[in-house]
């Protein structure tokens, strides 16, 4: 296949040499023959190319095909080492994992273990007298210590003491001219004093005469200022006296005048009072004639007056007489009615005696009628009760049975009862013991537990506190512990019963307990 195109490129090679020998004529030859050789050029380029390719593309099969296997090794050779990595990585966290379980569990315990000792230490009465002691103890052992830092303190402070006073007296030699300057220096200090003291003194008085002065300058002009005050106020009274003056004279000349006034107002009331007796005498004149024409008008009206009275009188004489007849007539129709009523009141009476007649005999045939029936209904009555007892005996008689049969199950029952009760009782007995049993085995762990536990604190504090705990902290059995042995304790023992005063034979059980 890489042949081919080279063979057949071969004729092409010909003809552009044989284009190129021909001479051309015209632009259209030499145009085609350029074009030719393009085509040519270009075949012959595309052949090249895909030759080149083609032993590319071989080559590249066989890199390929090479890669992929040193791929595949090297995915190996890591899958193997990742492989083993990992299996040693699962290995050290399995024990990491089993570590860290058996840490959480001594952890775990240790918790536990502490847990139980403080429960001991809350709940058990000795050994929390045992810790009051042993703080007690502690207490002491650094009250013990705070006094003798105390007293080395102060031993240390009286040896500085001690020390200092040496070496003042020793120093004090030295002062000697010191203290000879200080005493001319103060000599010096004192005179400069007393010369300040002389001069604030002089000028003290000098203030204070200037003070003088100035208290004469204020006093003068004080007293020109009372003197101008004075001369105001008397000429102000001396105008207040010349206005009450003025003010009295023009009241008295007021009064004066008002009395004139009055004298004149006087003299035009009694004009006034002339002018108004004339008048009124005049009118006088004037209303006899208007009451003698009021006489007049008077004696006409009552003569209309009688008149019309006169007239009044016959109508009440006639309207008299109409009511009188019609009174009349009304009474004879009242007799009439009433004559009336009487007769339909007889009749109603006669009908209403004949009605209560035929009612009594009606009622005759009925009670007879429910005097038969009552008989019947009798009875029928007795029958049913009759019936009615036999019923209600024979359902007395089913309760008896079945009261019976009750009470013998009851009795059943009470003697199942009895049986169950004294199995009960029979269990509650065995439980009683098994708790009681329980109970002691946990009393004697829980007295194990305790001692244990007096013993660990007996060996944590006493080393530390030995010489400042109570008479009778340390018992014989700690004596007895090996840890303790070594510390030289030595416990003197009485054969005497142990007394708790104030104590009677009951406390002593519930301490013992």
């Amino acid at each position: 296949m890489g042949t081919l195109p080279q063979i057949r490129s071969l004729p092409n090679i010909f003809n552009y040499f044989r284009y190129a020998m021909i001479e051309p004529k015209t632009e259209l030859q030499k145009n085609a023959i350029v074009e030719a050789r393009r085509k040519e050029l270009e075949s012959y380029q595309r052949a090249i190319d895909i030759q080149w390719l083609n032993s590319r593309m071989e080559d590249g099969r066989m890199g390929r095909c090479l890669a992929l296997i040193q791929k595949e090794a090297e995915m190996e050779k890591d899958f193997q080492e990742r492989t083993d990595h990992a299996a040693i990585v699962d290995a050290r966290a399995k024990k990491e994992i089993a570590l860290g379980i058996e840490i959480a569990k001594e952890r775990r315990e240790e918790a536990c273990q502490l847990l139980r000792r403080h429960y001991l230490r809350e709940h058990d009465p000795s050994l929390r007298e045992l810790v009051k002691k042993l703080q007690a103890g502690y207490v002491r052992r650094d009250q013990q210590q705070q006094i003798l830092h105390n007293q080395y303190r102060r031993l240390q402070e009286k040896a500085e003491e001690n020390r200092a006073n040496r070496a003042l007296a020793e120093a004090s030699y030295d002062d000697q001219e010191a203290r000879e300057r200080d005493e001319q220096f103060k000599i010096e200090r004192n005179h400069q004093y007393c010369m300040a003291i002389q001069q604030q003194l002089v000028n003290k008085q000098r203030q204070k005469q200037c003070e003088y002065e100035e208290m004469l300058i204020e006093k003068r002009n004080i007293d020109d200022v009372m003197r101008t005050i004075a001369d105001e106020d008397q000429r102000e009274l001396q105008h207040k006296h010349d206005q009450t003056e003025k003010m009295r004279n023009e009241m008295i000349t007021f009064q004066k005048a008002r009395e004139a006034w009055k004298d004149k107002q006087k003299e035009m009331v009694v004009i006034e009072d002339r002018k108004i007796e004339e008048q009124r005498q005049v009118a006088s004149d004037r209303s006899s004639a208007i009451v003698a024409e009021r006489e007049r008008k008077i004696q006409l009206k009552d003569e209309s007056n009688e008149k019309v009275a006169i007239k009044m009188l016959a109508d009440e004489a006639a309207r008299q007489h109409r009511e009188d007849l019609i009174s009349e007539l009304q009474h004879q129709e009242c007799e009439d009615k009433n004559r009336q009523d009487d007769l339909a009141e007889w009749t109603r009476s006669e009908r209403a005696k004949v009605d209560m007649k035929e009612g009594l005999l009606a009622q005759m045939e009925d009670k007879k009628l429910e005097a038969t029936s009552e008989r019947a209904r009798d009875v029928g009555f007795r029958r049913s009760m009759e019936s009615q007892m036999a019923d209600e005996d024979e359902i007395e008689e089913e309760k008896k049975r079945k009261i019976k049969a009750k009470n013998d199950q009851y009795s059943a029952d009470l003697q199942q009862q009895i049986l169950d009760n004294a199995a009960r009782r029979q269990k509650e007995k065995a439980f009683e013991e098994k708790r009681n049993r329980e109970e002691y085995e946990q009393d004697q762990e829980w007295r194990k537990e305790v001692l244990e536990e007096r013993k660990k604190i007996m060996e944590d504090h006493v080393p530390k506190l030995l010489g400042y705990v109570q008479p009778g902290v340390i018992s014989q059995e700690d004596v007895a512990n090996p840890r303790l042995a070594d510390l030289g304790i030595n416990i003197k023992t009485s054969n005497r019963p142990k007394r708790l005063p104030k104590c009677n034979a009951q406390c002593r059980i519930l301490r013992e307990y």
